[in-house]
């Protein structure tokens, strides 16, 4: 599996992990790796899965790829510690890849999947995925409400301490 890490804007330090099958990165809504940021192109870039790292591939964006600073005018391949920009953010290639299942597309999504992809873009740096229907977390269920409020959740504990301390505070 290739991992990207966030290493510019709201999100910066968060892991992005790659399913083992070609991503494709803009702001399309058929991107799986969707952002809104008005200097991104709809199909910005691609990332493809290879023995040898992660290819990248500029899909004739606007304002380009850049690898390592540098605008990228053919396929290159990114390895462990090269830096990947697209638009307003740069991401950091993590770690020797390693071989799971495209299952790992789960893990991708995840981070992002509270965001909504049905909004208009914007010129920020906020990245958007977009969940397949078969992937969307089941919504939790609404936890029943143990008190009225917080005051009433106050002195439930504090019954609870003097029940289990009958002698008071222990002394300082």
């Amino acid at each position: 599996m290739h991992v990207l890490i966030i290493a510019s804007g709201k999100h910066k330090g968060r892991r992005i992990e790659l399913p083992d099958r070609q991503v494709l990165i803009g702001r399309d809504e058929n991107c799986l790796v969707r952002m809104t940021s008005s200097e991104v192109s709809r199909q910005h870039c691609s990332l493809t899965p290879t023995d040898g790292g992660l290819l990248v591939r500029d899909c004739n964006s606007q304002n380009g790829t850049f690898v390592n600073h540098q605008r990228i005018q053919q396929e290159t391949t990114l390895r462990s510690g090269d830096m990947l920009q697209i638009g307003p953010v740069s991401f950091h290639v993590a770690g020797p890849p390693t071989r799971i299942p495209d299952s790992v597309e789960e893990n991708v999504l995840s981070w992002l999947s509270d965001s909504d992809s049905s909004l208009p873009p914007t010129s920020g740096d906020t990245t958007v995925i977009k969940l397949p229907p078969q992937l969307q977390p089941p919504e939790p269920e609404p936890r029943p409400a143990r008190f009225k409020s917080v005051a009433d959740e106050a002195q439930d504990i504090l019954r609870e301490w003097r029940e289990s301390h009958p002698q008071g505070a222990p002394p300082r």
